[in-house]
C-alpha cells in the first residue's frame, strides 16, 4: 500500500472510526437479521431486546444474557490485555484489527457452515457463532475505549447522534467558532452515515449470501489493518 494511503487510513485519522462504524453496524444487522434479533456490538439493544423477550420467549432471552455475560467477561480480559501490551509497547494497531478480522471470521465460517443447525437460540451451534462476533465487537468497543479514545464511538449512535446536533446548535450560536463546528457536524455525519450504510448494505447482502456477506467487514478490517504502522506503537496519540 502506498505511503498516501498509509497516512490517510492511519489509526490517528478520522476515517478509521468510520469504517469501524460501518463493520459494527453490519456485524449486528448480520446477526440480529440470522441469529435471533441479538446485538453483538450494540449491548442497549440487547439488554432492550431482553426485557422484551424475558416474559416472552425464554430460550432466545436466554441467548441474550449469554451475550451479555461473553461480551462483559471478553471486554475484561481485552481491556486488561492491550492495557498491559500498551504499557509495554509489545503491540501494534495492525495487529489488533487482524485479530479482530479473524474472530469475524470465525463467526462467519462457524454460522455459514452450520447454518441449517442454526435452528435454536441455544443450539451449539449458534451460540459459538454468537460467542465469536461478541468477543471480536468488545475487542472493537475495548480498541476504542482504550487506545483510540481521541476518536468518537463507533457503536454509540445516541451520543453521536447528540454531538451533530450539538454542533448544529454551536454553529449559529457562536459565529466565530463556525470553522469548528463544521468540522464536528462534518465528522458526527460521517461517522451516523457509514453506520447506516454498514447496516443498509448488510440487510442487502444477507438476502443472497447469507452469513458470507460478513467478508465485507472482514475485508474492510484487514485493509485498515494493513495501513497501520508494521512495528509496534509506543504512542497513540501522536500525529501522522
Amino acid at each position: 500500500m502506498c505511503s498516501v494511503d498509509r497516512s490517510v487510513l492511519h489509526f490517528n485519522r478520522p476515517i478509521v472510526p468510520v469504517l469501524l462504524a460501518f463493520c459494527a453496524c453490519f456485524v449486528d444487522v448480520i446477526c440480529i437479521t440470522g441469529l435471533f434479533h441479538t446485538f453483538t456490538a450494540f449491548i442497549s439493544g440487547t439488554l432492550v431486546v431482553l426485557c422484551v423477550e424475558v416474559f416472552n420467549t425464554g430460550d432466545n432471552a436466554l441467548l441474550k444474557v449469554f451475550v451479555l455475560v461473553v461480551f462483559f467477561a471478553s471486554s475484561l480480559f481485552w481491556y486488561l490485555a492491550v492495557s498491559r501490551l500498551a504499557e509495554t509497547g509489545a503491540f501494534s494497531v495492525r495487529r489488533l484489527f487482524v485479530l479482530e478480522a479473524v474472530l469475524i471470521a470465525a463467526f462467519m465460517t462457524v454460522a455459514g457452515l452450520w447454518e441449517p443447525q442454526l435452528a435454536g437460540p441455544l443450539g451449539t451451534a449458534t451460540l459459538i457463532a454468537i460467542a465469536f462476533s461478541t468477543v471480536a465487537m468488545s475487542l472493537q468497543n475495548v480498541i476504542m475505549l482504550t487506545l483510540l479514545n481521541r476518536h468518537v464511538p463507533t457503536t454509540m449512535m445516541t451520543g453521536n447522534s447528540l454531538k451533530l446536533v450539538l454542533g448544529i446548535a454551536d454553529y449559529f450560536a457562536h459565529p466565530g467558532a463556525r470553522e469548528d463546528s463544521r468540522a464536528r457536524i462534518r465528522h458526527q455525519t460521517l461517522i451516523i452515515s457509514a453506520f447506516a450504510a454498514g447496516g443498509l448494505l448488510a440487510s442487502f447482502l444477507v438476502l443472497s449470501m447469507g452469513f458470507w456477506a460478513l467478508a465485507v467487514p472482514i475485508l474492510v478490517l484487514l485493509f485498515l489493518a494493513a495501513a497501520q504502522p508494521s512495528s509496534p506503537e509506543r504512542s497513540l496519540v501522536e500525529p501522522v
